[in-house]
């Protein structure tokens, strides 16, 4: 690796710098050396590099819009590459017939702490770790194949591989020259050593190395090596035809946004798990209208995912809570829509999604067969928009505390059912109209609703009914014009107390009755005294007869 560093170093030397400008009329770089610094292609100028030229650490080119650059020669990154192992790799090894026996040294760019395998010539070793692993063997071939799996949960690359053969000079094989599947070259640090802003137009037929590229304007890859370029973000359009991507740093070799628009012929990407491209979206988003609205999102993104209910306040950010708009993927897996994988094959998302708005007066659904693939969009919920017709009482006077008939007329103007209450009030108080329960009116229905009023006092009341609307309707039209409807008049009155009329005849009768007893207890003691009169003188003939004169 130092001896990689003192060449670059000592090349970099060597050459001319060409130094950073601004680019305002047709011009072109036709030589060799390096660039270094900040490059602005303006309004109107076509900057071609058609030599071979390195580019420093931190180097910039600002393509402005209406501007072009072509890349007909070669553009690489100062830093030596790294050669990127994939899951299975088999890297092949440049020998030359050093010597009959020696050792094959592989040098990795950072220490491998999860166990590999690695095969060489039918020996294996497993689950080794470290930053040096040696193989002694026969070198009187022509190539070695090194087969190594590596561990999911790390990314393996190698630095170099020393040859030394018994009696022969050690040769260092840098990345760049060892190759084979499940290999790529990267840029040492995986991150990009220097950038390309397109904001004009770009146009590729060379080969880049360990370049950014940010393509808002259109990007062309025609017969193009990219190497160590992935992820080049598009938010405009790029055309890739004939050209090779390989060494991707991340898990895809380009990454178009939003709506920006890519075409793909007779291309090869890095391969593996890494994709040829993919479509994600900056955000997704739901609106609704209020916060009592949920969505449920079935088999989105790339991972095909279904989420549990989420609300206007299932964010992360509190500055979004209440805003009546759903996130509806917070991550980018879940906003990836469309991808072509490693394999060329191109793969779209099949999600569909459901809006519930859940009330007392029914659960209103929303199916979304398809989702839309979109930075955001709104949904309307089928609802009912009741109207309170009319109230009507049957007479426009009543008795306190008896029942009055009143007639309720409710229409639903709205595209779905409702199972609504009524609330009633008389001058402020709430009223007596009976039970109060449910009224349940379907889609441009009209109900009648029979209710019995009464009061318990008197005077020229008035009785007011109103549709109740519960609270989860909160930025919803659900009645028209207001809900709320009243009777006219009605005069409650005290109905008069007809026992008081039945008093005299009632004093009559009684004493009539009093009277009949004196009468006929007087009659019965009468009877008795005369029988008892009756009886004495009875007995007073009978002594007299007893009491005769003795002859």
């Amino acid at each position: 690796m130092r001896r990689a560093l003192l060449l670059s170093l000592i090349i970099l030397l060597s050459q001319p710098f060409v130094s950073a400008t601004d680019i305002t009329a047709d011009s072109e770089e036709d030589s060799s050396g390096t660039l270094s610094g900040t490059y602005t292609v303006s309004n109107g100028a076509t900057w071609t590099v058609s030599g071979d030229y390195e580019i420093a650490e931190n180097t910039a080119v600002i393509i402005e819009e209406g501007a072009t650059m072509v890349v007909s020669g070669s553009m690489n990154a100062v830093a030596p590459p790294k050669l990127n192992l994939a899951g299975t790799a088999n890297v092949h090894v440049p020998v030359g017939f050093l010597g009959e026996t020696g050792v094959l040294r592989i040098d990795f760019a950072d220490e491998v702490l999860y166990g590999i395998d690695i095969e060489i010539n039918n020996e294996s070793t497993t689950n080794w770790t470290g930053t040096q692993f040696d193989w002694n063997g026969d070198l009187d071939v022509e190539n070695v194949t090194v087969n190594i799996t590596t561990h999911p949960f790390q990314i393996s690359s190698i630095s170099t591989i020393t040859l030394s053969a018994q009696g022969a000079t050690p040769v260092m094989l840098e990345a760049d020259e060892l190759s084979g599947d499940g290999t790529s070259l990267v840029i040492p640090d995986r991150n990009n050593a220097w950038s390309i802003d397109v904001q004009g137009t770009l146009i590729v037929t060379g080969s880049i190395f360990g370049a950014g590229i940010s393509c808002h304007g259109t990007c062309t890859l025609n017969g193009a090596q990219m190497t160590s370029t992935g992820p080049i973000e598009v938010m405009g359009s790029i055309s890739v035809t004939d050209s090779s991507l390989s060494g991707g740093i991340s898990d895809e070799d380009i990454i178009i946004w939003d709506d920006a628009s890519i075409t793909w012929t007779n291309s090869t990407g890095t391969g593996g798990v890494t994709d040829n491209w993919v479509n994600i979206l900056t955000t997704r988003t739901v609106g609704v209208q209020n916060g009592y609205v949920v969505f449920y999102g079935y088999n989105m993104g790339y991972d095909s995912i279904s989420t549990s209910p989420l609300g206007d306040n299932s964010t992360f950010d509190s500055g979004n809570m209440g805003d009546n708009v759903i996130e509806i993927a917070l991550d980018e897996r879940d906003r990836m829509v469309r991808w072509q994988d490693g394999n060329g094959v191109v793969h779209e998302e099949s999600a569909s999604g459901l809006v519930v708005l859940s009330t007392p007066w029914g659960d209103y659904e929303h199916q979304i067969s398809e989702l839309p693939k979109v930075n955001h969009f709104d949904v309307s919920l089928d609802l009912p928009l009741l109207s309170f017709d009319s109230l009507v009482e049957s007479d426009d006077e009543n008795n306190v505390d008896s029942r009055l008939g009143v007639m309720a007329t409710v229409t639903n103007n709205g595209d779905a059912a409702a199972n609504f209450l009524i609330d009633c009030t008389s001058n402020g108080v709430d009223a007596n109209v009976g039970v109060n329960v449910p009224y349940s009116a379907g889609p441009g229905e009209t109900i009648e609703i029979p209710m019995n009023w009464d009061s318990a006092v008197e005077g020229d009341l008035t009785l007011e009914c109103t549709i109740f609307v519960p609270y989860h309707f909160e930025g919803f039209d659900v009645v028209y014009p207001t809900g709320t409807e009243r009777t006219n008049p009605v005069t409650w009155s005290i109905e008069d107390d007809e026992s008081t009329n039945l008093a005299l005849p009632i004093a009559i009768g009684l004493v009539a009755a009093v009277l009949i007893f004196v009468l006929v207890l007087r009659r019965q003691m009468g009877i008795e005294a005369a029988k008892e009169y009756s009886h004495i003188d009875e007995v007073s003939g009978e002594e007299d007869e007893d009491s005769g004169v003795i002859e």
